[in-house]
């Protein structure tokens, strides 16, 4: 089954969230953004995992998140990768104070890659809203991504992890939540 490990975004963020889709609109680009109940921030994507290692998978989490106590992030300013010359991505910024994202990040990989799993580069705190087809009319879509560019969404309390299962589909991707663990 097709997983990751992910922060769910608090649902008081989300219609601002909407807000800057609909400003950013599909008009000038065709984009697909993520839905409202899909937006999530990942910790680190696991692929392919076979049912069984799940639990071995949660003990990691755990034994990794247990010194952890919740932490605020703020959610703000507008970014593309791989930049905005060449947009693919669109995200919203992920401000840690604490640098407890980026710490448990690197735990994960850490701890992870013994169970086989590889390795990822260096975490970007980030929360994809849009993934971009092709872009029609690029100087109209930059002055509107350079408007958002400085965009406030708002703070939130991370205060568990989950491990979400991930089905797609022809109309988007099903996500599941199969384990939680709180801080």
């Amino acid at each position: 089954m097709r997983s990751f490990i992910a922060i769910d975004i608090d649902e008081n963020l989300k219609s601002k969230i909407v807000d800057i889709q609909n400003n950013i609109g599909t008009t000038y680009l065709k984009i697909k953004f993520v839905e409202p109940k899909n937006l999530h921030f990942t910790l680190k994507f696991l692929g392919e995992i076979e049912e069984k290692s799940i639990e071995d998978i949660y003990k990691i989490l755990q034994k990794n998140l247990e010194i952890y106590k919740p932490f605020e992030i703020n959610l703000k300013g507008l970014g593309a990768f791989p930049s905005f010359s060449y947009i693919r991505v669109l995200w919203i910024g992920i401000q840690d104070e604490t640098n407890s994202l980026i710490n448990i990040a690197d735990e994960l990989n850490r701890d992870l890659k013994k169970l086989g799993f590889k390795k990822e580069k260096k975490l970007i705190p980030h929360l994809t809203i849009g993934r971009v087809k092709f872009i029609r009319e690029k100087e109209k879509i930059s002055q509107i991504l350079k408007e958002l560019q400085n965009v406030k969404i708002g703070k939130m309390i991370v205060d568990r992890v989950l491990i979400k299962k991930s089905v797609l589909t022809p109309k988007g991707p099903i996500y599941s939540d199969l384990k939680e663990v709180r801080l």
